[in-house]
C-alpha cells in the first residue's frame, strides 16, 4: 500500500492505493485528523511508502520526486512562505507521520519542480530585480500532472517525440509547452489566477483593474476572493458551473458562449507555445473526463489545421492512449485519462526505484 496526501484549503485529504484502487478519504485538519487517518489504513504493516504533495516549492525544491531527509525538511520550512496555508500544512503531516512511521519511506511530491529551471526569459516579468530578488517570478502548476502525460505519451506513443504540449482539460485549465523532455512554458504564473480562464478564477487580466477595484473600496482581500474564487465560468454564467456543463453542446446560449471563450483561450495559448518552442509534433490532453471532452478537443485541431494536422474520422485507443490524427499527421494529438491519485501514486513508485 502507498498512501498518499494531498492538502487543499478546505480539508486534508489522503488516498490508500493497493495496486489500481484507490481509496480517498478526506477530514479537517482538527486534532483529530491522525486519527481518521490510522482507521482509515488498517493494517499499518502493509504501508510501503507515504507520499506527500507540496504545491509550491519556490526555486528551493528543484526534483518532482525526493525521499524526505532531515535536510530536505529544512529547504520545506523555507517553502512555508510561497504558499502558507497548503505548504504549512504538509510540513505538519510530514513531522507527525515520520515520528509515527519510523521505518517506512517517505516521499515528496512537488508540484512545482518541474519549472524550476525554465528558461529565464520565460519565468521573469518585467518587474524590478529587487521584487524578482524575492521571489516575484512565474512558477507553474501541476508539474507532475504534465510530466507524466509527457513520460506516459513517450512510452507508448509509435514515433519519437521531441517538441509536445501538454493541455490539461479540467477546473483549473492550464498547458505546458515540453522540449526534450524539459518544459519550456507555462500558462500558469506567480498563482494559478494568470492563464487560462477556469471554472471559478478570471485567467488574464490587467493587473490595473485590482486598483480599480481597490478604489471603489474593496478590500485587497475580497478582490483575491472575487478573482480566485467568483471569476470564470461563475461570473460569466452568473452560477457554479464545472468544465462538464462548458463541453456539453446542449447548453444554453451563455454556456455556448463561454464555451467559445474558452476555446479561445486555448488556442491563443496554444499558438504562442508552438512558436515559443519553434514547432510542435505532439499535443495531448488529459482530464479526468477525456471521453467527453474529445469532441472538444476535436473542435480545437480543427482550428489548427493550418498547420497541417489532419484528424481522424473515428478516435482510436491504444490502451490508456487516444490516437485523434491520422498516420501522415505532421502533428499527432493524443488524449489522455487522468486520475490525480494513480499520477501521485506513479511518482511515489518513481521514488522508491
Amino acid at each position: 500500500m502507498i498512501l498518499i496526501f494531498d492538502p487543499s484549503f478546505s480539508a486534508l485529504r489522503w488516498c490508500n492505493i493497493e495496486g489500481e484502487n484507490c481509496s480517498e478519504f478526506k477530514c479537517e485538519f482538527s486534532p483529530g485528523w491522525f486519527d481518521r487517518v490510522m482507521k482509515s489504513i488498517g493494517n499499518v504493516k502493509e504501508i510501503e511508502a507515504i507520499g506527500y504533495v507540496l504545491y509550491h516549492g519556490g526555486e528551493i525544491i528543484r526534483n518532482p520526486v525526493e525521499i524526505i531527509s532531515l535536510e530536505l525538511i529544512k529547504k520545506l520550512e523555507q517553502c512555508v512562505k510561497f504558499d502558507p496555508e497548503r505548504n504549512d500544512l504538509t510540513l505538519k503531516i510530514i513531522m507527525q507521520c515520520i515520528r509515527q512511521f519510523k521505518e517506512i519511506k517517505h516521499i515528496l511530491l512537488c508540484d512545482t519542480a518541474f519549472f524550476a529551471d525554465l528558461p529565464e526569459e520565460v519565468s521573469t516579468y518585467a518587474v524590478p530585480y529587487e521584487l524578482r530578488e524575492k521571489g516575484i517570478r512565474r512558477y507553474g502548476r501541476q508539474g507532475l500532472s504534465h510530466q507524466w502525460a509527457w513520460v506516459q505519451t513517450k512510452a507508448l506513443a509509435e514515433k519519437n517525440i521531441c517538441n509536445a504540449i501538454s493541455v490539461y482539460l479540467g477546473n483549473h485549465t492550464n498547458m505546458v509547452a515540453i522540449k526534450k523532455s524539459k518544459a519550456q512554458e507555462t500558462s500558469v504564473g506567480f498563482t494559478s489566477v494568470e492563464g487560462i480562464i477556469s471554472t471559478v478564477s478570471c485567467g488574464d487580466i490587467d493587473p490595473t483593474v485590482i486598483f480599480q477595484m481597490h478604489s471603489t473600496g474593496m478590500s485587497f482581500r475580497t478582490i483575491n476572493s472575487i478573482l480566485s474564487q467568483e471569476s470564470g465560468f461563475k461570473a460569466l454564467l452568473g452560477k457554479k458551473s464545472s468544465l462538464s456543463d462548458i463541453l456539453s453542446k446542449k447548453g444554453s446560449s451563455k454556456e455556448i458562449a463561454l464555451r467559445e471563450i474558452y476555446c479561445y483561450n486555448i488556442l491563443k495559448y496554444l499558438g504562442g507555445f508552438i512558436s515559443s518552442i519553434g514547432g510542435v509534433d505532439t499535443l495531448i490532453f488529459i482530464g479526468e473526463d477525456i471521453n467527453q471532452a474529445v469532441p472538444f478537443i476535436r473542435e480545437i485541431c480543427c482550428r489548427l489545421r493550418f498547420l497541417g494536422l489532419k484528424l481522424k474520422r473515428s478516435v482510436t485507443k491504444s490502451g490508456t492512449l487516444f490516437n485523434l490524427t491520422t498516420k501522415d499527421s505532421p502533428i499527432k494529438v493524443f488524449c489522455l485519462k487522468y486520475n490525480k491519485w494513480k499520477v501521485l501514486a506513479y511518482w511515489a513508485k518513481e521514488g522508491l526505484r
